[in-house]
């Protein structure tokens, strides 16, 4: 009882049914991962020894060209967000913005694991 009364009480509720906010919440998030997805790769590629997966952005990566791989990621990461933003009313673009998220998430968690080999094997850790 006395939980129901906080509950409602609360200036912001933590469970809502506004999509338009959770989307953009979500859309900032993926953004801000996207960049640091980036400055993690441009960083591995400068001073580890470093093998991208992705094949577009490792033949850039190969003559050492950064600018348009940075192109490329921030108009796919835009483009991107302009099709999650324009499709936000549907339930369905929110159970994917979320899996993004989540990919992204254990993206970074790898290159935290791969930031920490690479101090290990320069003996900086």
């Amino acid at each position: 009882m006395l939980s129901r009364i906080m509950l409602k009480n609360l200036p912001i509720r933590l469970i809502d049914d506004c999509r338009t906010r959770r989307i953009a919440e979500l859309l900032i998030v993926v953004c801000l991962l996207s960049m640091a997805d980036l400055l993690f790769t441009v960083w591995a590629q400068l001073f580890t020894p470093f093998y991208e997966l992705n094949p577009v952005a490792r033949g850039f990566l190969q003559h050492n060209t950064f600018f348009p791989l940075v192109v490329m990621k921030v108009a796919l990461t835009g483009i991107g967000a302009g099709i999650f933003w324009r499709l936000r009313s549907y339930w369905r673009t929110e159970l994917a913005l979320w899996l993004v998220v989540a990919v992204y998430v254990l993206l970074t968690i790898r290159w935290n694991l791969y930031t920490v080999e690479a101090m290990l094997l320069t003996g900086v850790y």
